[in-house]
């Protein structure tokens, strides 16, 4: 009996120290943030290329604060990354946002591998003591999660996720067996769309030429590419496929890029029109753009078009669509017997970059003609890939094309250096 009473009291210590180590020992160990009762009301958040940004409010602040920051703290180490907004105050009221410029805010590829909450952090200072207070994020979008890829020099997988309590971004090294590119380039027109035609040559010819010189190059700096299409696929016989799985406008996507760069190639009657172009979204940084239209024009002597419509800088071109934009674009799809799609001024106008970018750009190719014009399956994404449209020269003009075909070599490092660059491969 005694025996067995020994043996019980030996199972109840353990299991006691069990209990103990468990509950009470390691969670003590565990670094803490205590925040406040009232949250940070998240309104929006999404990623656009390699950035993510939030925007939000928060209620009942004390207004003398002297600065704010968001707070990526660490969950296992407690170690705090500390990252600048926007905000604006209003009595005790306060909105922020982690840029004005969509492709700025959280540098997602920085971040180590880990687990974070997220918090807003005020800092109070007063007697030459400076106390903190955190607030903890309330997620009030449609995007309970979402999932990112960083460039493949670090190869990480990020998800964002959020619960009654708050927001969280977790890394970690990607051991996944997914098919993620850096950059998706894209040669406009190929099948049996030919598209513009000057001087004995087409336009898919030039556009797939200089893809192709852009990979081979980005390549050599172990940069992931993908292309839209290839020189045998599609057939000249056969029709390029926009939208569905495989589409050329939804490839980025599948792709988990982070950017898109589609060519294409203009033509005119008047064989003095020159000039090159570049499309981007609404609202961006523009210091890439302004860097790849400088690095081509030194290094091919080709001229930016003269056009100034919706024209940013010279050569850069941001162009959502208008209200008559959008009744002539009514009118078309009413003409076909299409259903309308739901166009809005936050709709960029180059469907390459607005297709690409889900909810950032406006994208509107939903399953309203599936059969018709097909179906974008990430249209309501707030994972958007950074997307730019160059029209490399006209195919119409001597100096144009020359550059674009017997100096293609100078014209394809030009714009993979500054690929490189901006990627810092």
């Amino acid at each position: 009996m005694k025996k067995i009473l020994s043996f019980l009291c030996i199972i109840i210590i353990l299991a006691g120290g069990y209990y103990y180590y468990n509950n009470i020992y390691v969670p003590s160990l565990t670094p803490t943030i205590e925040s406040e009762k009232n949250k940070v009301s998240i309104t929006k958040y999404y990623i656009y290329g390699t950035h993510l940004n939030l925007e939000g409010s928060i209620k009942r602040i004390n207004a003398k604060f002297k600065d704010v920051d968001l707070i990526l703290w660490n969950t296992k180490n407690g170690k705090i990354k500390k990252y600048a907004i926007n905000y604006s105050k209003n009595v005790n009221n306060v909105n922020f946002n982690m840029s004005d410029e969509i492709n700025k805010g959280i540098f997602l590829d920085n971040i180590k591998e880990g687990t974070y909450e997220l918090y807003l952090r005020f800092t109070y200072k007063k007697d030459k003591q400076t106390t903190y207070k955190y607030y903890s994020f309330d997620n009030q979008t449609d995007y309970e999660t979402s999932k990112y890829y960083t460039l493949s020099n670090k190869n990480n997988q990020i998800n964002i996720s959020s619960n009654d309590n708050s927001m969280f971004i977790k890394v970690k090294h990607k051991t996944t067996k997914d098919k993620v590119y850096d950059i998706v380039i894209d040669p406009a027109k190929g099948g049996i769309d030919s598209g513009n035609y000057g001087n004995g040559t087409y336009e898919k010819e030039v556009t797939m030429n200089m893809a192709e010189k852009i990979k081979a190059n980005l390549e050599k700096k172990n940069i992931k590419v993908r292309l839209t299409r290839t020189k045998d696929n599609p057939k000249d016989t056969e029709y390029l496929d926009e939208y569905n799985a495989g589409g050329r406008a939804v490839i980025a996507q599948e792709s988990h890029a982070k950017y898109l760069l589609s060519l294409e190639a203009d033509s005119s009657k008047n064989s003095q029109i020159n000039g090159i172009s570049l499309y981007t979204a609404v609202g961006i940084n523009y210091d890439f753009a302004t860097k790849l239209i400088k690095n081509i024009t030194e290094a091919t002597n080709l001229k930016t078009s003269v056009d100034t419509y919706q024209r940013i800088d010279y050569g850069i071109y941001s162009h959502n669509f208008t209200e008559r934009e959008i009744g002539d674009n009514m009118a078309y799809y009413k003409s076909k017997n299409y259903k309308a799609y739901k166009v809005t001024t936050n709709s960029n106008y180059m469907y390459m970059i607005r297709e690409s970018g889900g909810i950032i750009t406006g994208a509107y190719v939903d399953d309203s003609n599936p059969e018709k014009i097909g179906t974008n399956p990430y249209y309501k994404t707030n994972v958007g890939v950074e997307a730019y449209v160059l029209t490399l020269g006209y195919l119409s003009n001597k100096e144009d094309i020359a550059a674009m075909t017997t100096n293609i070599d100078k014209y394809a490092e030009a714009i993979s250096n500054t690929i490189i660059k901006e990627l810092k491969y």
